[in-house]
C-alpha cells in the first residue's frame, strides 16, 4: 500500500495533481475494494450454510443404504417399504452400503450378508444345531450411466466340498440396461420378481430367524432362471416385470415336502427346449402400501431331454407337462406397524401321467423316486410393531401364522404325506443396535408335525 501511496504521490508531482487529492481518491478505492470482499464473504457464507442445508434435508430424506445387490430393498419393522426388486441395483450400481469400502458413486461397489442361526428343538435335543448358514459377496460395476452389471455369490453352510453339506453358488449374474425409469432390459442369471423374500432376503429385512415355510416349500427361494427381462416403474406407483426364462425340469423333482426346490435349474447346464415365461405387477401409489402378484408358466419336460442324455432315467416320452405357480400379495405400513399377508399356489399339469411312469420306474428298479402333485398350496398373514429406542436402534416384536400344502392334490389316488402339510405360529422378537445389524428369537408351534417345535436364535448384517 506504501508503495502505491508513493507511486501516486510521485505521479502526482508529475502531472501537478495536488497529493491530497491522490490520497482521498486511493482512500476511496480501498473503501470500495474492502466493501466489495465483505460483501463476498457474506456471499460465501450464505451459500455455505444454504448447502448445509439441503445436505441435511438430502440424509434426512434417504433411507438406510442397502447392500449393493438390494439397492432398494426394505428394512423390516415399516421403516423402509419392501417394495422393489432385487433388479433395481442396475440402476443405482453406484449405490453401495456403509463400510463397503468404495465411496458414493464407485464405478465397481461391493456389499454382502450374512447370518448365523441356532435351532433348538422343544422335544429332542439331539436335533439341535447352530449353522453358519450363508455369507453373500455383491460385486457390481457400472460400464456406463445406462449399462451395469450385477452379481451375487454366496456360500452356504460354512464349508463347501465334496464331503460336506455346504455349497457355493451364483445367485446372480446379470447385464441390465436402463433407458429410463419406466422401461429396462436385463438378461443374465437374475431372482423372480414373486413375493416378498426371494427379492429381499437379508437377514435384517425380514422377520423371524427362518425363513417363513411358504417363500421355501411353495416359491423356493431363492428362486434364479437365466434369461431376458424388462422392468420398469410408472409415476403413478405402478411396477412391472416380465420375461422370457429358463424352467423347472421335471425330472429333478426330489423332495416331496417343497416341489421346486429341486427342480428349479439355476442356469447350471439348464435343460432348455422349451423356455418359460413370467410376469409381475405391484402398485405402490399410495404411501405405505404395496399389492401385487406375479405368474410363471413352461414346459418342465423339455422334449424328455433327461433320459434322452441318460437312459436310465425315467422316459417320459410322449408327455409334455406345464408347471404353473402364482401368487399374490400385500403390505400396508403406517406407524411403525407392519402388516404382511401372501397366498401362492402351483400346478403341475398331466401329473397322473408322469406318476404312472414314476411308480413303474420305482417297482422295476427298487426305487423311491418323488412322485408329482397336481395341485400345492400355501398363505401366511403376520403383523409386526417398531418400538423406537435410543440412536437408530429398535425392537421389534412380530406373530406369523402360516398353513402349506405341498401335496394338496394328488394323482391316481395317492394319499399325501401329513409330513408335506402343517400350520405354523411364529412368534418372536428382531433387535436392531443399527438398521443393518440384527439379533432375532423366536419361538415356532408346528401344529400338524409337533416334533418340529423349537426355539430359534439368529445373528444376521449386510453392508
Amino acid at each position: 500500500m506504501k508503495k502505491i501511496a508513493a507511486l501516486l504521490a510521485a505521479t502526482c508531482l508529475a502531472t501537478g495533481t495536488p497529493a491530497i487529492a491522490a490520497d482521498a481518491s486511493l482512500e476511496a478505492q480501498v473503501a470500495q475494494l474492502k466493501a466489495q470482499v465483505a460483501a463476498q464473504n457474506d456471499l460465501l457464507v450464505a451459500q455455505a450454510a444454504r448447502l448445509a442445508q439441503i445436505e441435511a434435508r438430502l440424509q434426512a430424506a434417504q433411507p438406510l443404504a442397502a447392500p449393493v445387490a438390494v439397492a432398494a430393498a426394505p428394512a423390516d419393522a415399516g421403516v423402509v417399504p419392501a417394495d422393489a426388486p432385487t433388479q433395481a441395483l442396475a440402476a443405482n450400481t453406484g449405490r453401495v452400503g456403509s463400510g463397503s469400502g468404495f465411496g458414493a458413486g464407485s464405478d465397481t461397489p461391493i456389499g454382502g450378508y450374512g447370518e448365523i442361526t441356532y435351532n433348538g428343538y422343544v422335544k429332542d435335543s439331539s436335533r439341535n444345531q447352530a449353522d453358519l448358514k450363508r455369507l453373500v459377496l455383491f460385486v457390481g460395476h457400472r460400464f456406463s450411466d445406462k449399462l451395469s452389471f450385477t452379481s451375487e455369490i454366496e456360500v452356504e453352510h460354512a464349508v463347501a466340498s465334496a464331503g460336506d453339506e455346504g455349497e457355493v453358488a451364483i445367485e446372480q449374474a446379470y447385464l441390465d440396461y436402463a433407458f429410463n425409469p419406466a422401461l429396462n432390459l436385463k438378461a443374465g442369471l437374475f431372482l423372480m420378481p414373486f413375493g416378498f423374500l426371494n427379492r429381499n432376503h437379508e437377514p435384517p429385512v425380514f422377520y423371524g430367524v427362518e425363513r417363513n415355510e411358504v417363500e421355501t416349500r411353495i416359491i423356493p427361494s431363492t428362486w434364479r432362471e437365466g434369461g431376458v427381462g424388462v422392468y420398469g416403474s410408472t409415476s403413478f406407483g405402478l411396477n412391472y416385470d416380465v420375461g422370457i426364462t429358463t424352467g423347472f425340469d421335471i425330472a429333478k423333482l426330489d423332495d416331496a415336502g417343497a416341489p421346486l426346490a429341486g427342480s428349479h435349474q439355476e442356469l447350471q447346464l439348464a435343460k432348455a427346449s422349451s423356455l418359460s415365461f413370467y410376469g409381475s405387477l405391484e402398485y405402490q401409489g399410495v404411501p405405505g402400501l404395496l399389492v401385487g402378484g406375479a405368474v410363471f408358466s413352461g414346459n418342465a419336460t423339455h422334449n424328455n431331454a433327461d433320459f434322452k442324455a441318460d437312459n436310465a432315467l425315467p422316459d417320459f416320452s410322449g408327455i409334455t407337462s406345464r408347471i404353473t405357480l402364482w401368487d399374490v400379495h400385500g403390505r400396508w405400513q403406517h406407524k411403525g406397524f407392519d402388516f404382511q399377508a401372501l397366498y401362492a399356489r402351483g400346478t403341475v399339469s398331466r401329473a397322473a401321467a408322469l406318476d404312472g411312469v414314476l411308480a413303474a420306474y420305482n417297482t422295476a428298479n427298487g426305487t423311491d423316486l418323488t412322485l408329482a402333485p397336481s395341485a400345492f398350496y400355501g398363505w401366511y398373514a403376520q403383523g409386526a410393531y417398531s418400538i423406537a429406542l435410543s440412536g437408530e436402534a429398535t425392537l421389534d416384536p412380530f406373530v406369523r401364522y402360516e398353513k402349506f400344502d405341498t401335496q394338496a392334490v394328488l394323482p391316481l389316488g395317492l394319499l399325501s404325506d401329513p409330513a408335506n402339510r402343517d400350520r405354523v405360529l411364529t412368534t418372536g422378537l428382531s433387535f436392531h443396535p443399527l438398521r443393518s445389524v440384527v439379533v432375532k428369537v423366536d419361538y415356532q408351534k408346528f401344529f400338524q408335525n409337533s416334533d418340529n417345535d423349537r426355539v430359534n436364535l439368529g445373528l444376521g448384517y449386510m453392508f
